[in-house]
């Protein structure tokens, strides 16, 4: 049989799951290369907090997209999408297969296809489009959320119904759009979902792997690795990013927020506290605070890129298997990594080498238990964002006198399936117990001032 010599492989999944060394097995197998979609991987520096995979493990595969943008730029998806196609052509024209590999969903999805994202609009501007961006959210500084939100509602109304008013930068991404275009953002969504109906919108014919482990095995993973990254030198680089948002030639036009570029990774805002205050007395308790703050944020970054592939991303890969152009999606099991080389590392290569002769490829319900679940829930197309209700969460969200920061904390879910998700999440029904003693202790008490106070009135 032929070979597809126009054909992708891309792999997703959670952070630290194994994603980077399948890559490289499967690149070795058939004659691969590398393109990282990682979002924070793409800057150069910090390779222990954004987890780089290090020379030695690339053994010889070729990688791409990886440590390639200096530290204070902003690299937008735009950016990426046409990086990542350009080197996927040029991977092509070698006879070489290109393996798109990363945790930042949005990243994959963009090169996979033509209609992934609606902020691709305005890539027909002579400006790049993440300089716009920039230009325009600084025009807004002075703006408060309100007022912001406000805006929006006024002049589109079903993007304003979309977005919760403190969630600054989805609002200036709908006003943006508007004001480059000319068109409301919520047209753009209506136009890219009828695209998406009619056209073939994947650009490539593509094998899709979500390399998955089960929540609580990841879970001790994802600690085990925080702590292994402290074992490898991550305060030193933590030092080092102290120095650099200071410095105006390297971190400092990024701010001190912690929204934008490379500061965005994990580790940075967590310990704030800790490297402002070295020298306290405190300062070993806010470094053990910071320690269990970046595990906690790590799993719910987890979390959150599961969210993205089984709402998003599998849903558009099913979406082409009626279309000329299609997305076939596998899923891995690697909860038990003793059998790394069977679970994943073979099936793996197997089904690649099998799609790149455009041969018959096997149910992907049938590699295992956990995919037949997980495939099953996953819907034949995503939803649609102009349907999306946006629920918040009363037992999860904190006012700020139940919040430690003692500021208030809201858990704001967007879409019906992400609700029902969260209310069967261990976190939620953790929390809905505590508030149920919470009430029960309440009642109790309240039981015994009233006692107290009816046998006060007895003895009078």
């Amino acid at each position: 049989m032929s070979l597809l010599r126009n054909g992708l492989i891309a792999i997703t999944g959670t952070t630290g799951v194994g994603k980077s060394q399948l890559a490289i097995e499967i690149a070795r197998a058939i004659n691969g290369e590398v393109i990282n979609a990682d979002a924070l991987q793409v800057y150069h520096g910090y390779p222990i907090i954004t987890n780089k995979v290090t020379d030695a493990e690339m053994l010889g595969v070729p990688h791409h997209l990886l440590g390639t943008v200096g530290p204070s730029t902003e690299y937008t998806v735009q950016d990426f999408e046409r990086d990542a196609l350009l080197k996927i052509n040029e991977i092509h024209q070698r006879d070489r297969v290109p393996v798109l590999v990363g945790g930042t969903n949005y990243y994959i999805q963009s090169a996979m296809f033509r209609t992934a994202l609606v902020s691709s609009i305005s890539r027909d501007s002579e400006e790049p489009q993440g300089e716009v961006e920039r230009e325009f959210e600084t025009s807004m500084a002075a703006k408060t959320n309100q007022q912001l939100w406000e805006e929006l509602k006024a002049a589109d109304p079903p993007m304003a119904e979309k977005w919760h008013v403190n969630n600054r930068r989805k609002v200036l991404r709908s006003l943006e759009i508007l004001h480059t275009t000319g068109k409301k953002h919520s047209v753009w969504v209506e136009e890219s979902e009828m695209a998406r109906k009619s056209a073939d919108t994947l650009r490539f014919p593509t094998l899709l792997f979500w390399l998955y482990a089960d929540t609580p095995v990841l879970n001790t993973r994802l600690d085990n690795r925080v702590d292994d990254m402290i074992k490898r030198g991550m305060f030193g680089e933590l030092q080092e990013l102290h120095r650099d948002m200071q410095n105006p030639d390297t971190l400092a036009p990024l701010g001190d927020d912690f929204t934008k570029g490379l500061t965005q990774a994990i580790g940075f805002r967590e310990f704030k506290p800790y490297l402002d205050a070295q020298t306290s007395d405190d300062s070993e308790k806010l470094k053990a605070q910071g320690i269990e703050n970046m595990k906690r944020a790590t799993r719910r970054y987890a979390k959150r890129q599961i969210t993205w592939i089984r709402n998003k991303l599998l849903p558009e890969s099913n979406a082409t298997l009626q279309k000329p152009t299609k997305a076939h999606a596998y899923v891995l099991d690697a909860t038990d990594l003793k059998s790394w080389d069977a679970n994943v590392k073979q099936k793996g290569i197997d089904i690649a080498r099998l799609f790149m002769k455009s041969a018959e490829l096997p149910d992907p319900k049938t590699l295992s238990g956990t995919a037949e679940k997980l495939l099953a829930e996953v819907k034949d197309k995503p939803n649609s964002i102009l349907q999306w209700k946006r629920h918040r969460c009363d037992v999860c969200s904190k006012s700020k006198d139940e919040s430690r920061s003692g500021e208030p904390y809201e858990v704001w879910l967007n879409g019906d399936d992400e609700y029902t998700q969260h209310m069967r999440s261990r976190q939620h029904k953790k929390n809905l117990k505590y508030k149920k003693r919470l009430a029960e202790a309440g009642d109790i008490q309240r039981k015994r001032i009233k006692t107290a106070g009816t046998d006060q009135e007895s003895d009078h």
